[in-house]
């Protein structure tokens, strides 16, 4: 993991990149109309933001109009049941679909009954890394650090606001159950990153489990304090938030993971085109300082570095086991 976040922050400062060269043809008549970006959830959420904002910069690469859909439901799958199971490489040869890591693991869920695999997708390429962060409400007083959360949920169940379960909050939370023995907790589901901060502040949850890009505002303004990361080191962003292993001597690394893929089958010249135009648009300095503004982290990886860091995420995944985890009702 630190080498792909090693990774990560290197690509966040190149402008350049050698691309992958579409041929003259190709690039000269594809696309030849509007491509519709499809984001997986809501509007308003974390992902909806980003590609909003990515997709101006896209649209100047490509030379046509791309234009971000919303296909929400089933924590993602009704968006990913259609792109690995329905989009077509000659008609929906124009559609890039955003795919959640590791939000896609619950497809390892036997209660899923899903069929699909990594291999299901055709992944183009990673976008941006968003590491996990808990946080409780800034004025708690029950909670001043890490190690009073975690003595608390032993002593009655936390109730946690993690977003979809099967997400990577979920994740974190389920690792915690591993590496705390007695962690109780109370799940309440909620529609993103907003109902999150809304459930706290409502003291309807003791604690959130989210991503550090989101929340960066909450916490400037003192209204929700951070109490762990779920990173191998402190998070530039945050660097005097302690890291659950700092406090807990057991590993749980957790993230956000953002690519973005399209229709299998798709001609690689076409998808050269794709992934040419993303490359650049990705490191287009402008795009880049407003995600800095942003607190988003743009990661671009493509080729063997996106699918290792796919695989290793699956491996969490499967390590985690969060379908196997106890909620208190």
């Amino acid at each position: 993991m630190n080498r792909f976040t090693s990774i990560a922050f290197a690509a966040a400062a190149v402008i350049g990149f050698a691309s992958v060269a579409p041929s003259a043809s190709v690039a000269k008549d594809f696309p030849s109309k509007p491509v519709q970006l499809q984001v997986p959830f809501k509007p308003g959420g974390g992902a909806d933001r980003t590609f909003r904002l990515f997709a101006p910069y896209l649209s100047e690469e490509l030379g046509v109009p791309v234009k971000v859909t919303n296909v929400s439901g089933g924590g993602g799958w009704v968006s990913w049941g259609q792109v690995t199971n329905q989009w077509n490489k000659k008609k929906d040869d124009h559609k890039l679909a955003v795919v959640n890591i590791p939000h896609i693991f619950s497809m390892l869920n036997p209660a899923m009954k899903r069929k699909e695999t990594l291999e299901s997708f055709n992944f183009l390429a990673w976008h941006s890394y968003d590491p996990g962060l808990w946080l409780v409400r800034w004025d708690d007083e029950r909670f001043k650090n890490l190690e009073d959360v975690l003595d608390y949920a032993v002593k009655q169940p936390l109730v946690i606001a993690p977003g979809s379960l099967g997400s990577d909050d979920h994740i974190g939370v389920a690792f915690a159950q591993q590496a705390v023995p007695g962690f109780q907790t109370k799940f309440v589901t909620s529609k993103g990153d907003n109902a999150k901060i809304q459930l706290l502040l409502g003291k309807h949850v003791d604690m959130v489990a989210a991503n550090v890009g989101y929340y960066i505002n909450s916490i400037l303004e003192r209204k929700l304090r951070p109490i762990a990361v779920m990173h191998p080191e402190p998070w530039r962003m945050l660097p005097s938030v302690p890291t659950f292993e700092e406090v807990t001597g057991k590993k749980n690394v957790t993230y956000a993971g953002r690519t973005i893929a399209t229709a299998n089958g798709l001609e690689e010249e076409k998808r050269a085109v794709y992934l040419a135009a993303i490359e650049r648009a990705i490191t287009n300095p402008e795009y880049m300082a407003k995600e800095v503004a942003n607190k988003n982290h743009l990661m671009f990886l493509k080729g063997d570095e996106m699918w290792n860091m796919l695989r290793a995420g699956q491996k969490v995944a499967e390590q985690a086991a969060y379908w196997k985890q106890k909620d208190v009702q």
